[in-house]
């Protein structure tokens, strides 16, 4: 079954053995901010999948990255609106008083099934202070 990662901007799958993207984020600064992160379900079921160990490759400059567990329940155009869902949310913090450009880099490593291979997915947040 496949699995899907819902982004905080929205729903992307993912496929092949290696992927990279580049996320642009703003924020507001001396501001806690969500800017990232995804929930792990099985598409067709909505059962829960594996949340995988992601990786802090490049820390931020200005500020901080957090790895939080999350959950939230599935909107309506899932095919199991309400269900709660576990994930992670990739949390920004910038220094006090900072405002100008950031960037962290995160890896992912994901199988879309226990029987596939891992692919390590590498999201380069490209952060706006202002």
């Amino acid at each position: 079954m496949s699995r899907l990662m819902a982004f905080a901007a929205g729903l992307i799958l993912f496929a092949g053995s290696a992927s990279a993207e580049t996320v642009e984020r703003t924020v507001k600064a001396n501001t806690v901010t969500a800017i990232g992160g995804f929930l792990g379900y099985e598409v067709e079921t909505c059962y829960p999948s594996i949340i995988p160990d992601v990786k802090v490759r490049q820390q931020p400059a200005n500020g901080t990255i957090q790895i939080r567990p999350h959950q939230q329940a599935l909107g309506k155009e899932s095919r199991c609106p309400g269900t709660k869902v576990r994930g992670l949310a990739y949390v920004y913090t910038p220094k006090k008083g900072f405002k100008g450009t950031d960037e962290v880099v995160l890896d992912i490593p994901w199988s879309w099934n226990e029987s596939a291979p891992q692919t390590l997915m590498t999201y380069t947040y490209r952060i706006r202070v202002e």
